[in-house]
């Protein structure tokens, strides 16, 4: 192009009455012979929600170290009347063009949970995924999904969600009048026990502990799309095989930090009804809605 011929954006804007004003991310490049620069990929609103299932009086398998007593001498039934977890931080991990581990569900590290000994007060950057940041205090007994945030996501298919269980501090905006019994822990749970040798519990602690779950999760282009952490409270107080964790006894301590990170799942809303789905696949992939440890 000879200099003295002025450009085609040059001859556009002489063309517009004065006074008007273009949005700089409405003018297009031009180089060379014809090229332009294409559009990033648009972006998609994901919502996380969270949600607990089982309800709140959980029949375990006795423990040893508990009475027996009543008709029944194999369980022990278990009533949660108060139920709080703090959630710091959830990441959403992309496959990054993976394709073989698409719908492809992979237990995670029987060691991921209750060993973890340093602490992460917050997730740095989004380069490596897209960061829900909390904390965000989980009633477990609420009987609905509560929305915890909302972040535009590109799409493409997500197979890892990460976060990170840890106490609420002090200047946290969740650390409001009405919570401030739960500064320094992450999870109080309140209830009673049945049975001779029963009676009521507080089982209040700090965890520090991060948790994996490995699922096929895929957000669709232009479709609004929904997860969910799911806490089931069927596990909070048993071991692997069922048997009841006496919050009383201190010797049970880690087991049931364990087990509290174990009770964690993912699921996604496919039909917008609110809830989290049960049966079925998630979109575009072949794990279950419910994926956990």
């Amino acid at each position: 192009m000879r200099s003295n011929e002025m450009s085609f954006a040059q001859r556009a804007l002489r063309l517009l009455p004065r006074g008007i004003l273009i949005p700089f991310a409405t003018l297009f490049v031009v180089a060379g012979c014809g090229g332009r620069v294409s559009a990033p990929a648009k972006m998609v609103p994901l919502t996380l929600k969270s949600e607990a299932t089982g309800a709140a009086t959980v029949h375990a398998l006795r423990a040893a170290s508990l009475a027996v007593s009543g008709s029944d001498s194999s369980h022990v039934d278990v009533t949660f009347t108060r139920a709080l977890l703090v959630v710091r931080d959830v990441r959403f991990h992309s496959s990054l063009g993976d394709s073989e581990g698409e719908g492809h569900e992979t237990e995670a590290d029987e060691d991921t949970l209750g060993d973890v000994a340093h602490e992460v007060d917050s997730v740095d950057g989004e380069e490596d995924g897209i960061a829900f940041r909390g904390p965000f205090v989980i009633n477990l007994l609420s009987h609905h999904a509560d929305v915890l945030d909302t972040k535009l996501v590109p799409p493409g298919l997500y197979n890892k969600v990460q976060g990170h269980l840890q106490a609420l501090h002090v200047g946290d905006a969740a650390a409001t009048t009405d919570l401030n019994f739960l500064i320094g822990s992450t999870v109080l749970l309140e209830g009673t026990i049945s049975g001779e040798g029963g009676g009521s519990f507080t089982f209040q602690a700090r965890i520090d502990d991060e948790f994996v779950i490995h699922a096929a999760l895929t957000i669709v282009s232009d479709t609004p799309a929904t997860a969910f952490l799911v806490f089931d409270l069927d596990r909070m107080l048993v071991d692997r095989e069922g048997r009841f964790l006496d919050p009383r006894d201190p010797n049970n301590d880690q087991a049931i930090k364990s087990a509290i990170g174990h009770a964690i799942k993912i699921g996604v809303d496919k039909n917008d009804d609110g809830e989290v789905d049960q049966d079925g696949e998630v979109e575009g992939g072949n794990a279950p809605p419910l994926a956990h440890f």
